[in-house]
């Protein structure tokens, strides 16, 4: 298990030590990271089908992790072994996902994490910014950022966009300068201002792999909708981070 402990309160980022020395499923036995599926299999090669249960990761507790589930037909966020699940309707709106035994991933990365280490924010963060803070924050705390790692980041937010996959990566179409035909385009919003959680993997050279190009991270934001009130999640490609205020 991680060594380190962490206090959870607005303007405070933390990261967590994993040991990544085998990402496969059966590696997971040996270290307290997991993987299942990568993204060129996954998204690049269409190869969506499910490979682990929900229930099954979460049986073991302090399990934090990002995940696409089977047929890339929700995102999926765990955080403390819950697990948030954000699905697309068909009138283009958001809803909660509903977690059954059955329910797969067709990707997941994440790792068991019972403590964690805390370091504040004290200035504004733009989105190109956020991989090099990381993996100097990381650094710092001594963590080998040539092995993958979590972390997450609580507080506000500006100028978020993300997105919840609906059978076909938007990123990837827009790299390859596709249009993904009706019944597989995703939720796609730019949020101006939000509260919540960004859980996420810190990867290097581990595009194709854990990430998208042009980046060291996997993120996820984690909120609750103000119409609703229930939880959302999806996959994050930028936004900015304001400094949170002081802690308790």
């Amino acid at each position: 298990m991680n060594r380190l402990t962490f206090l959870c309160c607005f303007g405070l980022f933390a990261l967590a030590i994993s040991d990544l020395k085998e990402t496969t499923a059966e590696g997971a036995k040996k270290t307290d990271f997991v993987q299942y599926g990568k993204m060129h299999e996954v998204i690049g090669k269409q190869q969506h089908q499910g490979r682990v249960k929900f229930t099954n990761v979460i049986k073991k507790p302090h399990f934090y992790g990002v995940a696409a589930l089977e047929s890339l037909a929700d995102e999926a966020t765990i955080f403390d072994h819950n697990v948030t699940l954000t699905r697309l309707k068909p009138d283009g709106t958001l809803a909660s996902g509903k977690l059954t035994p059955n329910t797969q991933a067709a990707l997941l990365v994440g790792a068991y994490v019972d403590s964690w280490t805390k370091h504040p924010i004290t200035d504004t963060v733009k989105s190109d910014d956020l991989d090099m803070l990381i993996e100097k924050t990381a650094k710092q705390a001594g963590i080998n950022t040539n092995e993958p790692f979590m972390f997450v980041i609580q507080g506000d937010f500006k100028n978020a966009r993300f997105h919840v996959i609906y059978g076909a990566c938007p990123i990837r179409a827009r790299m390859r300068k596709e249009v993904l035909p009706k019944e597989k385009q995703p939720y796609e919003a730019d949020i101006p201002k939000v509260t919540g959680k960004l859980i996420g993997v810190f990867a290097k050279d581990s595009v194709g792999n854990i990430t998208h190009p042009a980046t060291s991270t996997h993120m996820h934001l984690l909120y609750k909708d103000k119409r609703s009130g229930e939880m959302r999640t999806g996959h994050v490609e930028r936004l900015q981070y304001n400094q949170g205020q002081p802690c308790c």
